[in-house]
């Protein structure tokens, strides 16, 4: 059903929605690596409650609505199975790793969305998007190689997050297939149903607790629910609105959010070279959606 969009034209006023939603969505999303690097509940634990924590906020609206189906489920497994993953892996490298570390990963992301775009949905890229994309992805770069090394500096956390980063590209795209016949809110909630499945799992073999010692992470644990739950939704409304490849290079303004974020709330430095890799990224994301939108 994808294949029956290829080679359509939105409407720029369309674009332009989507780019914003994806921004906003974005924006959201990088709150939770700051958040849960400051908890003591392990991440695939945080991880593990948001997933039904997020399947019971959708899950009850399409249940009331008849709108969930064995057969919707299933259609949603590979993007659930995608998410989980990647975010268990995200949020567990988040506490090993520094925030800018684990948001300089993300920069990986682009690349393979812009490559699954054109060859899945054979969306169209010129040299001037690929201009603005690496110089983006270049500003995001400098942003964390200018960074310090807070964090545990284990290497763990960086191949952790470069897994997560890889895997997490098959949610948008097993997504976009999906959301072409199905809704936002009932592919949310069958999306949710595979990935705590698939953390459940993970919590086990894990040995961890999923049950918080202190109130400050249970507060934790529903900051990041709602706050990534409503990011999740403004990016699954982009899907059919803006290009794969587009949302990916805003994807690069996860790391300028995360690293100020950061610095405002965990004390992690910031220095005058990670201001001009995020002076880059913003310019370079600000022309390439102007472009794009018109």
């Amino acid at each position: 059903m994808a294949r029956a969009l290829v080679g359509e034209q939105p409407d720029a006023k369309v674009v332009r929605a989507g780019a914003a939603a994806t921004a906003l969505g974005f924006w959201f999303v990088s709150l939770a690596p700051v958040i849960v690097a400051s908890a003591e509940l392990h991440g695939v634990v945080i991880a593990f409650w948001r997933s039904w924590i997020g399947f019971l906020m959708f899950g009850a609206v399409v249940v009331a609505r008849r709108q969930l189906s064995w057969s919707v489920v299933w259609r949603c497994a590979p993007a659930g199975i995608c998410f989980g993953a990647s975010v268990g892996l995200f949020f567990w490298a988040s506490q090993l790793t520094s925030i800018a570390n684990a948001s300089l990963l993300t920069t990986l992301q682009p690349v393979v969305l812009l490559i699954a775009g054109v060859i899945i949905f054979a969306e169209r890229v010129n040299g001037t998007d690929l201009f603005w994309a690496g110089l983006a992805i270049a500003g995001a770069i400098v942003l964390v190689l200018a960074g310090g090394s807070e964090g545990t500096g284990d290497l763990k956390g960086d191949v952790l997050a470069t897994a997560s980063v890889i895997i997490g590209a098959g949610y948008f795209i097993f997504g976009k297939r999906v959301l072409v016949t199905v809704g936002i809110t009932s592919f949310m909630a069958g999306m949710f149903i595979w990935a705590g499945v698939l953390l459940g799992f993970a919590v086990l073999i894990s040995g961890e607790s999923i049950v918080a010692s202190t109130q400050g992470d249970w507060v934790r644990v529903l900051a990041v629910a709602f706050g990534s739950g409503f990011g999740h939704y403004l990016l699954n409304y982009a899907q059919n609105k803006a290009s794969l490849n587009l949302m990916g290079v805003i994807q690069l303004l996860v790391p300028v959010n995360a690293t100020l974020m950061a610095f405002l709330f965990l004390d992690q430095s910031v220095r005058a070279f990670q201001v001009i890799g995020m002076a880059l990224v913003i310019s370079a994301l600000g022309i390439q959606t102007v472009r794009r939108s018109r």
